[in-house]
């Protein structure tokens, strides 16, 4: 089974599927990290660098394509990006597409804790999460003809993690795993 996890800025996507891979014994794929390390490389923030995609679609669409081809070939991943859904959909393993929602200003609290926002003021990252949400819905809509790439539609689990733990949050998310792996069986 490939497990695709997107949803909102903060709602605990990565720690999800770390945690939800090692659990399954899974593979993991990390979009971001990928697009974090070429930020890294290229000495620019990652609020800088999802600004640059849209000028070089080039540079996303390789990363897209990179992404889409290991869906294909790879079964038992856990691939966590905001675009997985839409890759998965020609894969010929069974595909369950999670989402995770939070209230902004708990997902900032949390994006607060990463190392690129050590000191950055919550409301601040309320907005700059909200902004990001907002270039992130036009280049998907430029990119793939997509209106909304958070739209309920795309996914088979919503999760809303706002109060929840991220053993809570892990626990719901197995249960579901599970459920669909026993309706596959039967």
């Amino acid at each position: 089974m490939i497990i695709t996890i997107g949803g909102n800025v903060g709602a605990g996507k990565t720690t999800l599927a770390a945690r939800l891979s090692k659990a399954l014994g899974y593979d993991e794929l990390y979009i971001g990290g990928i697009m974090r390390e070429i930020a890294a490389e290229r000495g620019i923030t990652i609020e800088d660098f999802y600004a640059r995609l849209k000028q070089e679609p080039e540079l996303e669409r390789s990363i897209d394509e990179r992404q889409r081809k290991l869906l294909l070939e790879k079964d038992n991943l856990v691939v966590q990006g905001r675009m997985a859904w839409f890759f998965a959909h020609g894969s010929p393993f069974r595909v369950l597409n999670v989402f995770l929602a939070v209230e902004p200003e708990i997902g900032a609290r949390r994006t607060a804790e990463r190392p690129e926002n050590i000191g950055r003021d919550v409301f601040d990252l309320v907005h700059a999460n909200g902004s990001r949400a907002k270039e992130e819905l036009e280049r998907y809509r430029d990119l793939y003809a997509i209106e909304n790439f958070l739209d309920d539609k795309y996914y088979d689990f919503i999760l809303d993690t706002t109060y929840l733990t991220e053993d809570e949050t892990l626990q719901k998310t197995l249960a579901e795993v599970r459920r669909v792996a026993e309706i596959k069986k039967s």
